[in-house]
């Protein structure tokens, strides 16, 4: 694939902010700029077998990330940025960091987040989740609004990503999916060490990666307290402690997002051509009874009642 521009530059000054939000920060929402007139940012975009990078540079810009947005898009990929230029603030598990140039971040898709940018340059990778929980392990993602500059991969890794940025253009693509995949092996080793480094995970952070397990894998029949903890990394009591107070138990939020997705398949899509049972199977019930009675239980009302008041 080759190189993918965006550039405000080519649309009219009136429908740039809404170009620059629609191709470039999809996963966000604008809640403020800093231009008085127009607005103007620039994106280069290429593809490794591994993951993307990015050579973005725009104007002062202000965006957030909803816990709503986070859960509607699943949010499956980390987002490591090194700032060239422009100071910088982003808001993430807590952690609210002033950033400089020079500076190499860390930021989690699936959790809310707060960012803040002066008129600035930034280069970034961006990687599934799968591949940085399977290199880096699950502790990893909990780094969502840390510095990782001061880990001794950083320096190595802000080198090469700024050698990328600058042979993007010039490089075969071969070359450059080479280098690509390369910075996305040291992004993901840089996180490991982080994550070692971060200590015991504490309850906060056991149960906010125990919320991303569910959100994304209740269908899964199988999935249960004693996998949600294996993934995790802790053990069962730990997870049970995360939880207790909660307005749900673990098991129960597993039932939970599972009734939730089957009542979204029947009331915002009633015209869609599956059974009650074809539905209630995808959405990780083994039996038709048992999701009968708890959708019951959940919502006042059977399944097949959902359908029929949202065919109406």
């Amino acid at each position: 694939m080759e190189i993918t521009e965006f550039d405000t530059g080519k649309v009219e000054a009136k429908e740039r902010l809404d170009y620059w939000s629609t191709n470039v920060l999809c996963r966000m929402s604008i809640s403020g700029i800093g231009a008085k007139s127009g607005f103007f940012g620039r994106l280069l975009r290429a593809q490794g077998h591994l993951g993307e990078f990015w050579d973005h540079t725009s104007d002062a810009i202000r965006v957030e990330r909803s816990s709503q947005r986070c859960t509607s898009d699943g949010g499956d990929e980390i987002y490591v940025g090194l700032l060239v230029d422009g100071p910088s603030r982003i808001n993430q598990n807590g952690n609210d960091r002033t950033l400089a140039a020079g500076n190499l971040y860390v930021t989690d898709f699936a959790r809310p987040v707060r960012a803040e940018w002066s008129p600035h340059r930034e280069i970034a990778i961006v990687i599934p989740r799968e591949r940085v929980t399977a290199v880096a392990g699950r502790r990893a993602i909990m780094l969502g609004g840390t510095r990782l500059d001061q880990h001794g991969l950083a320096e190595l890794l802000a080198s090469h990503m700024a050698l990328t940025a600058r042979r993007m253009r010039s490089m075969s693509l071969t070359e450059r999916k080479a280098a690509i995949d390369a910075a996305v092996d040291l992004a993901c080793a840089l996180l490991r060490t982080a994550a070692d480094n971060a200590g015991e995970l504490l309850p906060n952070d056991i149960l906010a990666v125990a919320r991303i397990i569910i959100d994304q894998r209740h269908t899964d029949t199988e999935l249960s307290p004693a996998h949600i903890a294996a993934a995790v990394g802790c053990s069962r009591s730990e997870l049970y402690r995360a939880f207790a107070g909660q307005p749900e138990s673990v098991a129960a939020s597993i039932w939970a997002a599972r009734l939730d997705r089957a009542r979204s398949m029947l009331a915002l899509r009633p015209a869609l051509d599956l059974s009650i049972g074809q539905i209630s199977a995808r959405c990780g019930f083994l039996d038709p009874s048992t999701f009968n009675r708890m959708f019951r239980n959940r919502y006042g009302m059977t399944p097949s009642e959902m359908r029929e008041m949202a065919s109406a």
